[in-house]
Formats: C-alpha cells, structure tokens, sequence
C-alpha cells in the first residue's frame, strides 16, 4: 500500500486549475490554523520536523506528498492528528 495521497477516482479528471485552488485552500486553511495557534512557521516546522522552507511551500500551495508529512504538520501544529484528516479530504482535489 502506497503511503501517497490520492483522491479518490472519478468520473472526470481534475483540472490543473482545479488543484491548484484546493491545494491553495489547503495551504490557507493549514495557515489559518497555525496562527490560530499562536506559532510562527518557524516553530511550527521545527515542531514537524521540516525545514522552513517545506512549510512554507506547503503554505503557499504545495501539497504534501505523503500521510507521515501530513501527520508531522499537525504535531507541529500542536494538534490531535485526527484534525488533519478532514482537512485532507475536504481538500482532496488537490491529490488529484
């Protein structure tokens, strides 16, 4: 079993354009939860194990490739993991 991420399949292929706006709205959502938390990307990434720069990227709209980076982003977010799921699949498009 793959540890990718990957949306479930469909009748119609998402569009380049299509995951870029989930994957922004993913990134937006991380961010908001983080300042919620009161952490920098700084600390945050510290917290996960990533570099700043990973963080950022994902931030911006790059998502993550793997459920373990997804995981170690919630525990750097100081968060229970099962936060994070919904998240993932509300956003799934971005998988796509």
């Amino acid at each position: 079993m793959s540890n990718a991420i990957r949306s479930s399949s469909r009748s119609r292929r998402t569009t380049p354009f299509h995951r870029k706006v989930w994957s922004q709205l993913f990134g937006s959502l991380l961010c908001e939860a983080r300042e919620e938390r009161g952490r920098s990307v700084e600390e945050a990434a510290e917290a996960a194990g990533m570099s700043t720069s990973e963080w950022e990227a994902v931030e911006a709209g790059q998502v993550p490739e793997t459920w373990e980076k997804v995981r170690r982003m919630a525990d750097g977010l100081g968060i229970d993991r099962s936060w994070i799921v919904p998240l993932v699949l509300f956003c799934r498009e971005a998988w796509d």
